[in-house]
């Protein structure tokens, strides 16, 4: 399948009315990013949980990273 991705003003009547026209199709797959990916759940769950390291200097990360 290929991807084509639009980027339009929601205010823009004629724009909008073009997106809604091929998504009445059924022929396209509608998809909507403001859903994010599992990877990035999975760090906003991650930080939200506390599972995340905050390196106070570039040694302090090393030192983190290395072990």
């Amino acid at each position: 399948m290929t991807t084509i991705t639009l980027g339009y003003d929601k205010r823009n009547k004629v724009a909008r009315a073009i997106v809604d026209f091929i998504e009445a199709t059924g022929l396209f797959k509608i998809m909507k990013d403001e859903e994010p990916n599992e990877e990035t759940k999975k760090a906003i769950e991650d930080v939200k949980s506390g599972k995340t390291f905050k390196a106070s200097n570039l040694q302090d990360m090393f030192d983190y990273l290395n072990s």
